[in-house]
């Protein structure tokens, strides 16, 4: 939704440039409101409660993070139990193991900084069933997921998941195992290796809904999760998807269905236009501010799936050599007393990365490449592997 109304905006501006003298701000843009919000869920179980707080920002202010700091948090049952979160970043507050009783409601209470006051409706604590599989469907050129659920007492109905993923990628098929260092050429330890990197973990911030309150059992069947695209290098070599499933109230549901719609649903001049968004969040201090943000209760259940690109029917991008141009080639020994001024004028920028060593018709060499095409690392990645990955994939 953001970037939508940033077009607008720059749309807005272009023409304003061109057939007026004066500015114009227009006050969807200018005003300067200062909304507080809550992003997270209250995790009845043993896992980690955690919610964000921040405040809204005009649009037209470059930065979208405005986290609100010093805050005091308490999770609060209908029958007077208190729980407090800790602050741990600014904005970010934790919880662990609340292992809520099941049989009480409960709501969130905020006191800010300047003693602003705000609280949640007490709502029902829902008990998430496990996921029962996660599918991954080849396509054309990607990989389409879905999930499968299902509560034999008919209690859930409505389903929300998200997901973070991650994913190893390698540079090529030669790993470098040289090192050039002040003017010397050294063997990599095994461990120092940069041909082979993981990225982790990224969050989808897509929404994902399914309900089953038209069926006559509490089933779900293989709804759509995220779609990954071969082009994108994340199924190149090895995937890992982990789901977050969570239970709704049927207003918990409605809200999520109105934020999907507001935020992933406005791409034509047919789709459904903006609406307000539902909350049950209230400002007790003044009751006339709006809040954004809506607080579930629910145990989360997990399930973490990987995916061996070698598997996949067709071609994934190799990341090694797709959006730069990566050239390379052997620093011969001989002539001997040229080499070491002939291998500074090619290593000193660091732009180069020694591979390995050679053997040919001109005798002893060493084999380079461009730097970002050899090391994993300048991707974004590390070759520091997640205690989660599996072996042997």
């Amino acid at each position: 939704m953001r970037i939508h109304i940033l077009l607008i905006v720059l749309v807005c501006l272009f023409a304003i440039e061109f057939s007026c003298k004066k500015l114009y701000n227009p006050p969807l843009v200018s005003s300067n409101q200062n909304y507080l919000v809550v992003d997270g869920v209250i995790n009845s179980g043993s896992d980690s409660t955690i919610v964000y707080l921040s405040r809204t920002v005009k649009l037209n202010i470059k930065s979208f993070r405005n986290p609100e700091q010093g805050a005091t948090l308490k999770v609060e049952s209908d029958k007077n139990d208190v729980y407090t979160l800790q602050e741990i970043i600014p904005g970010k507050y934790i919880a662990v193991n609340l292992n809520l009783p099941t049989d009480r409601k409960y709501r969130m209470h905020i006191i800010t900084a300047e003693n602003k006051e705000y609280a949640s409706d007490f709502v029902e604590n829902k008990i998430t069933p496990p996921i029962d599989s996660v599918y991954a469907t080849p396509l054309v050129t990607g990989v389409q997921f879905s999930v499968s659920s299902h509560d034999n007492t008919n209690k859930t109905r409505y389903y929300r998941w998200d997901y973070t993923e991650s994913w190893s990628y390698q540079m090529g098929q030669t790993a470098s195992t040289l090192l050039y260092n002040n003017g010397n050429i050294v063997s990599r330890n095994l461990d120092s290796l940069v041909n082979l990197c993981y990225k982790y973990p990224e969050h989808n911030s897509s929404i994902f809904l399914a309900n089953s309150e038209k069926l006559t059992q509490d089933v779900i069947s293989k709804s759509p999760l995220g779609y990954v695209d071969g082009s994108t290098g994340k199924i190149t070599n090895v995937y890992e998807m982990l789901i977050s499933q969570y239970a709704l109230t049927a207003e918990a549901y409605k809200y999520w269905t109105l934020l999907k719609t507001n935020t992933e649903g406005m791409g034509t001049i047919t789709d459904p236009q903006p609406s307000q968004s539902i909350t049950n969040i209230h400002c007790i201090t003044n009751p006339t501010e709006p809040v954004i943000g809506y607080v579930s209760v629910s145990t989360i259940t997990l399930k973490r799936v990987f995916l061996a690109g070698r598997t996949l029917p067709f071609a994934v991008n190799q990341l090694a050599k797709d959006s730069v141009s990566c050239s390379g080639g052997i620093i011969w020994v001989q002539p001997q007393n040229t080499f070491l001024s002939r291998l500074h004028a090619i290593m000193a920028s660091g732009d180069t990365l020694l591979v390995r060593f050679e053997t040919g018709k001109k005798g002893d060499g060493y084999s380079y490449e461009t730097a970002i095409c050899a090391d994993c690392r300048l991707r974004g990645g590390t070759t520091t592997k997640p205690a989660y990955w599996p072996t042997g994939l």
